[in-house]
């Protein structure tokens, strides 16, 4: 690819990426915040039993920034992701993939540590389609992201069953998808996710922000590892079986 070529593509995806991240900033301030928790719902029913009014008790406590300081975080980072990967794919048919994945995980990432819920209606369209590209693109090696989108969830419900809370079933439901376009670099996502997730965490404990306790979304995590898994998640594969063989 020419030197113009190159440049022309970086800016269109950058470009591109702006428009697609100002969407994802409509879709995040519009999805509607999830039934109240069965805590509050008691404490709801309490209150009315005593005769206390249930406007009184306050709903579940929820941050939901809005302004454009908001939306412009949304679509600077769909737009630095959507130039990664034009860097890093160029004109190849694996880019629009790559878009694709950039966008489900922007949108998530953000709904679910505002709203700690991963909606269907985001990943359960995307996950055939995911499926289904990552196939035509590597159809020889199929069954690696068949096995990679079974296993990834396989590997968080069994975590959910050990770890009751530790786990929704919207991180396993965003684990199919992510083995589905992943295929085999979904190690790399999972290994990135806990370890800044276990990072993170330790340092809002150790800080007094959060407590062992308090309820910390990982779809966030998922997501982050997901972006640079996508971008450089087999690079990162070959460079480990390369120092340990």
């Amino acid at each position: 690819m020419s030197q113009g070529a190159f440049a022309a593509l970086s800016a269109g995806s950058l470009v591109f990426g702006l428009l697609v991240g100002a969407g994802l900033s409509v879709i995040v301030d519009r999805t509607p915040e999830p039934p109240p928790e069965d805590e509050e719902l008691e404490a709801r029913a309490a209150a009315d039993a005593e005769g206390q009014p249930v406007a009184s008790v306050p709903p579940a406590p929820r941050k939901r920034p809005h302004g454009w300081l908001h939306r412009g975080a949304i679509m600077a980072l769909t737009g630095a992701g959507f130039l990664l990967a034009s860097i890093q794919f160029g004109l190849a048919w694996r880019l629009p993939l790559a878009f694709l994945l950039i966008a489900v995980m922007i949108a998530v990432a953000f709904i679910d540590w505002e709203l700690w819920i991963i909606p269907d209606v985001i990943v359960l369209p995307a996950l055939p389609v995911g499926l289904a590209a990552a196939i035509a693109l590597d159809p020889h090696r199929w069954w690696t992201y068949v096995v990679a989108c079974v296993g990834s969830a396989l590997f968080l419900f069994i975590l959910a069953l050990i770890w009751p809370g530790g786990m929704g079933f919207g991180d396993i439901k965003l684990a199919l998808f992510m083995g589905a376009v992943l295929g085999a670099a979904v190690i790399v996502a999972m290994f990135l996710a806990f370890f800044v997730g276990a990072v993170v965490g330790m340092v809002l404990i150790a800080s007094k922000l959060k407590t062992r306790k308090d309820h910390i979304p990982f779809g966030p995590y998922l997501a982050l590892g997901s972006v640079i898994a996508v971008l450089y998640g087999h690079a990162i594969l070959g460079l480990y079986w390369g120092l340990v063989r």
